[in-house]
């Protein structure tokens, strides 16, 4: 297993895949969750050499949210057991955050490349961040021409009281997971509610809207 180097034992679908000339960053993922190749271009948006990367599992070594708030990879991701299932992988949008803190928006796409020992998950990464800057600018732009943008005095959405108490486990840090069970409702009712709070407040991220939450004070600190 090397980083930017496919003449390290992989099937040959997956090196002529990974080493194909392409304008988007690549690496793969094996069938035990581990990652396998890693690409300069890669090193460069996540911030993480490969090295550092390379023969661990992804959820373990690369920090980073989708748009709905939910991490980028976990234990038992979703992607692997598509791939397992014979299904394709949706793409998505990622908000790394390198290890400095340098948070980078990307697009995700996935390949699915069957193996005799499972399935191989060849991910391109293309920045986004200029897409996503331009969508907050709009999204700012159409707030205020509604009356709708927070200004200095404090203006606050209106959040139901359940909206409330999800706001303020999530900003202890709790997992929609922790928090579903700590309210004693499903993880899938918290996603829900996170979902609202993005559209509440008009952002795109839970990091966005605890930070938001932060400076109009319906959270401390």
């Amino acid at each position: 297993m090397m980083a930017g180097n496919c003449g390290n034992g992989l099937p040959a679908a997956v090196e002529a895949l990974a080493g194909a000339r392409t304008d988007d960053a690549v690496f793969v993922v094996g069938p035990d969750h581990r990652v396998v190749y890693w690409d300069p271009r890669t090193e460069f948006l996540t911030g993480l050499a490969g090295a550092e990367v390379v023969g661990k599992p992804l959820h373990e070594t690369v920090a980073g949210e989708r748009e709905d708030g939910t991490p980028f990879c976990h234990c038992g991701c979703s992607a692997m057991r598509l791939a397992r299932a014979g299904q394709s992988v949706p793409s998505h949008e990622v908000r790394l955050c390198s290890p400095t803190g340098k948070k980078r928006w990307v697009s995700v796409t996935v390949l699915n490349v069957d193996a005799e020992e499972g399935p191989y998950l060849i991910n391109l990464l293309r920045d986004s961040q200029r897409m996503h800057d331009a969508l907050e600018m709009a999204r700012a732009l159409v707030r205020g021409s509604n009356g709708d943008a927070f200004d200095t005095a404090g203006n606050t959405p209106e959040l139901t009281s359940r909206q409330l108490e999800v706001l303020r486990l999530l900003s202890e840090g709790m997992s929609a997971r922790a928090v579903g069970r700590e309210l004693g409702i499903a993880e899938a009712t918290v996603r829900g509610h996170v979902r609202g709070l993005l559209r509440a407040f008009g952002m795109h991220s839970q990091i966005e809207v605890l930070a938001e939450a932060r400076k109009t004070g319906l959270l401390a600190g």
